[in-house]
This record gives structure tokens, sequence and C-alpha cells, in this order.
């Protein structure tokens, strides 16, 4: 598989990226993981592994959280693995009834974004997340915070590169203005 340098990184990817979005046994919010799911995932891994693929596409509300569960127990069975992967995920979705109550909507403050990556970093069982992912746009985003978080997570080694997923030209150069 060919790969590549991401453009204003140091990290090289393979041309394709594996979703992690199937993973974890659904989306239905009382599901449990199985065996089946874990042997599924270790498969899956292995498969994008032996094909070249390093770069593995994650986001927090996968399968309620359990795409990134199922991921990191793989990497704990076998932690070598870690070191041929590029990992990303993405925060900024949050479900309804979180906290009680809330409607379903999008969340780019401060707050969320720090807790969000953490427990992302928790699922995964990785003290590092190459890239951090803002999911989908936030029409009521303040740069402020978005690039105060990042500060902090970059600061504390939990998060190498920022990026977007689904958002257009304006609403990037909307927060990159407030990013160095």
């Amino acid at each position: 598989m060919e790969q590549f340098t991401l453009p204003h990184t140091d990290l090289k990817v393979s041309r394709l990226c594996a979703g992690c979005m199937r993973l974890g046994g659904g989306w239905d919010p009382d599901t449990v993981l199985t065996s089946e799911d874990e042997r599924q995932a270790r498969e899956f891994i292995e498969a994008a592994l032996d094909l070249g693929i390093n770069f593995f596409d994650h986001a927090n509300i996968y399968a309620h959280g359990r795409a990134e569960e199922v991921f990191g127990r793989i990497l704990k069975e076998k932690p070598s693995l870690r070191s041929r992967m590029v990992l990303q995920s993405k925060v900024g979705i949050r479900w309804g009834g979180q906290p009680a109550g809330a409607p379903h909507r999008f969340d780019f403050s401060h707050g969320h974004i720090i807790e969000a990556t953490e427990a992302i970093l928790r699922r995964l069982g990785v003290e590092h997340l190459d890239i951090l992912l803002l999911h989908r746009p936030d029409v009521l985003v303040e740069g402020e915070e978005v690039a105060r978080a990042f500060d902090t997570l970059k600061r504390q080694g939990k998060v190498g590169y920022l990026g977007v997923s689904n958002q257009n030209r304006f609403q990037m150069e909307y927060l990159q203005s407030f990013l160095p």
C-alpha cells in the first residue's frame, strides 16, 4: 500500500484509511461487547495492517464508544500494534440525555473536547492520539474554546494534530484564525 506524509504533519499514512465505525456491535446503546465483536475487530485490524493500511479512523460516538473500546482491547492484547498505526478520532457530537435531559447536539466547548478526548484515550488504552478531528460543524462554535482545548491537549502530549470533519472552507478558515 502506498504511503504519503500527511500535509502539514510528520505522519506517514496509507493512501486508504480504515474506518472503524462498524466495530463494537452496532448502534444500540445497551449492546454489550462480545467475544465475537473482539474476533471481528482483531481480524479487521490484522487484515488492514496486512494490506499496508496503517491509518485508522474512529469517533467517540461510533457504537456509543464501543468501537474504540473493542479496538483498545486488541491493542491491550498486542501492544506492539500501536507503533504500526496512525490513530485518529473525532469529538463534538453529543448524544441526547448526556447529561440527563440534554438534547442530541454538537458541542465544541473546551470542557467537552477535553473530556471526550480523555475518554477516547481511555477506551483505546493509549496515551496519545495522532489526530483529533472536530466531528461535523457546530454553528455555535467559539474558536477560542477550540484553540484553548487543543492547546491543553497538545501541551499534555495527548494529541498530535487537530483537524476537522465535514466542514466547509469558511468554517475551517474561522477555526484556523484562532490556531497557530
